[in-house]
């Protein structure tokens, strides 16, 4: 997507503040930039309605954002956009600029530090730790088992590398159904039970999009092993929640290994808390201070871009979602 070149100086607005060598770097690009942050006199619910680029991510509505008369793009620390996909927000002529990429890498060590703690048992492991007793657990060799991908972006084929890296099978579920040398076997949505019935390990990093919303429910539950262990690196609304509790508390499924929740923070009264078969992080498998330099660069390179009209990275489609 190309964009007309902007001559004027540009506002730049973040949403926290501005460090030293950020504005330093802008300046190299953007030579006539006008930094704009909050502080005690301004705030970012003001400064929206000044600036012409928004970096970081605002927690304010979407709803707000899209009334302002200057905003021209947003640049997002993360990959998910899910709660900017309000009528109001994508009607509006604001381009919006996710982080896809970025945390590939670093969210697919999450999801293969939940699979390998699980698979060796590590959870209970604690447990006999702090009660001192010793007492052998039960483990899951990985070399030969099935990992199932519910998502083939960049987080699913980082993963797809460490499975097989263990000697893992490797299938996965992609929208458009197409192959992928990452993996052993692409299914298309359609196919999802499939994919579900023969994995030992089912590893979702899709985004939450209309399509995907409540995508896994109490029947994807029931037709996966009754050893198999369900990991979520992705969206917690694509899991139906209390379904997940439910095949937890009835062993449809072995356990889970979660970072992502419906709603966050995840409630203290949930029962998942207190089952025994569950290990919960609290949605810091993408937090790192490599991956906001990262996120930058991608900023800086816009910055450029969007002066000289050229076509933008990481843009979302607004229709369908990322």
């Amino acid at each position: 997507m190309i964009y007309e070149p902007f001559d004027e100086s540009l506002k730049i607005l973040t949403a926290t503040k501005w460090e030293p060598w950020q504005k330093e770097a802008i300046r190299q690009v953007v030579p006539d930039a006008i930094f704009l942050e909050p502080d005690a006199c301004r705030s970012l619910e003001e400064l929206i309605f000044q600036a012409d680029i928004l970096f970081g991510s605002p927690k304010i509505s979407p709803t707000l954002l899209a009334k302002s008369p200057t905003l021209k793009m947003i640049h997002l620390l993360s990959t998910g956009v899910d709660r900017y996909m309000v009528p109001e927000f994508k009607e509006s002529p604001i381009i919006l600029v996710n982080s896809r990429g970025v945390h590939g890498p670093l969210v697919a060590d999450h999801a293969m530090a939940l699979l390998l703690a699980l698979s060796r048992s590590l959870h209970l492991a604690y447990e006999k730790q702090e009660s001192k007793v010793w007492e052998r657990l039960p483990i899951v060799d990985l070399e030969g088992r099935t990992a199932g991908l519910l998502g083939l972006g960049s987080i699913g084929k980082e993963v797809s590398v460490r499975c097989k890296s263990f000697g893992m099978h490797v299938v996965a579920v992609r929208r458009s159904g197409e192959k992928d040398p990452a993996v052993d076997k692409v299914f298309p949505p359609s196919q999802l039970h499939q994919v579900l019935e023969v994995s030992d390990f089912v590893i979702c990093s899709l985004p939450l999009t209309r399509e995907t919303y409540h995508m896994i429910t109490i029947t994807e539950f029931s037709v996966m092993k009754p050893s198999a262990f369900f990991i979520n690196v992705g969206r917690g609304a694509t899991v139906k929640e209390e379904d997940l509790i439910r095949a937890l508390e009835q062993q449809m499924i072995k356990g889970a290994g979660l970072d992502v929740f419906e709603k966050e923070p995840l409630d203290p009264d949930s029962k998942l808390w207190d089952l025994p078969n569950v290990i919960i992080t609290a949605h810091y498998g993408g937090t790192d201070e490599a991956g906001l330099k990262k996120s930058f660069a991608i900023f800086l390179d816009n910055l450029d871009r969007l002066k000289k009209g050229e076509p933008l990275r990481n843009v979302v489609d607004k229709e369908l979602g990322y």
